[in-house]
């Protein structure tokens, strides 16, 4: 599902940190400086041992600086990442009710008479959010009462922001699981150990761990799948051909997508513009807090907003609600 945090970083794949053009910057200009330096040292030093000394001196602390200057230029474009632990399993809120039907990626009785269309991004904060926070309460009012049904799409936007495929790998790996009948299981496993974008949550080495702990049957055939991205071009094509650039985007009949993905503007557009009633036993008011705006991406950059994902995240250890960081 879509994450629930704000994403704004607009950044484009592969660009160079903004640390290592500042070092490049620094080092031409040391360069240059260097090299008047010198031409003033041979114009004054005429010939005479103190002019060549003063000439050898300039040379060697240009050629150090260009030492320094490289040195820096290979280090500062990135830090290790941090060595993540076991994945956790979901707890709560992350775990979509076995009592619910499902078939594939749609939740509900396949005859319910409205649908809930909700593309998202396995990495995308606000996403997080979404699952965590207002789908839970949607299913209990909407579809576990048979009036609706959701159907989950795969829309990328994080990848573009950080030149990685941690958001195609973990798409395609639950499209692997759903080869077995496990997308579902599999989609809470994802939410419940998503971390900060490009972190490594997602590498297909963890993909295939989180399979294994997921309950898998023929791991053989999902790591085959997971390790050959099997499943990469049906991602590509369903996130392409939606039309829209932002995550989560919700949908309800194939209308327009909502300006919002909180629980009030969802249950609003199902019980005023669509005529459904939210099931008596579970209450609305659940849900008073409002979401931030869907996650953004003008291909090819998606934005992320760091200090909404820091609200929702905390450690797991702490609280069942809490998002691994």
């Amino acid at each position: 599902m879509t994450s629930n945090r704000p994403s704004g970083r607009p950044s484009s794949g592969g660009s160079v940190p903004p640390t290592s053009r500042r070092s490049a910057r620094q080092q031409r200009l040391a360069n240059r400086e260097a090299n008047r330096t010198i031409n003033r040292a041979g114009t004054r030093g005429g010939g005479g041992s103190n002019g060549q000394i003063l000439l050898y001196t300039v040379i060697a602390v240009v050629v150090a600086a260009v030492v320094v200057g490289g040195a820096l230029l290979l280090t500062s474009g990135s830090k290790p990442k941090q060595p993540l632990g076991t994945p956790n399993p979901p707890v709560g809120s992350f775990i979509t009710p076995t009592s619910v039907t499902a078939s594939g990626r749609t939740l509900g009785n396949a005859n319910a008479p409205h649908t809930i269309d909700i593309y998202e991004d396995f990495q995308c904060p606000n996403c997080w959010i979404f699952t965590h926070d207002i789908e839970p309460q949607i299913i209990a009012n909407y579809v576990a009462t048979g009036k609706a049904k959701l159907v989950y799409h795969d829309l990328l936007v994080i990848d573009y922001g950080t030149g990685g495929t941690e958001s195609l790998d973990a798409a395609n790996a639950a499209r692997c699981a759903e080869d077995q009948g496990m997308f579902w299981p599999y989609h809470d496993w994802l939410f419940a150990n998503q971390y900060s974008e490009g972190s490594g949550a997602f590498t297909k080495d963890r993909l295939k761990t989180i399979g294994q702990m997921v309950g898998i049957q023929d791991l053989t055939k999902f790591n085959s799948c997971v390790d050959n991205g099997t499943h990469n071009g049906d991602v590509q094509s369903e996130s392409s051909g939606s039309g829209f650039n932002s995550t989560p985007t919700i949908v309800i009949d194939g209308g327009t997508p909502l300006d919002s993905y909180d629980y009030a503007t969802v249950s609003a557009a199902l019980d005023s513009a669509l005529g459904i009633s939210p099931s008596p036993s579970v209450g609305a008011s659940a849900s008073a807090s409002a979401s931030p705006a869907p996650s953004g991406s003008s291909a090819p950059s998606a934005s992320v907003s760091a200090s909404s994902a820091q609200s929702a995240s905390a450690s797991p250890a702490t609280s069942p609600s809490a998002k691994p960081s």
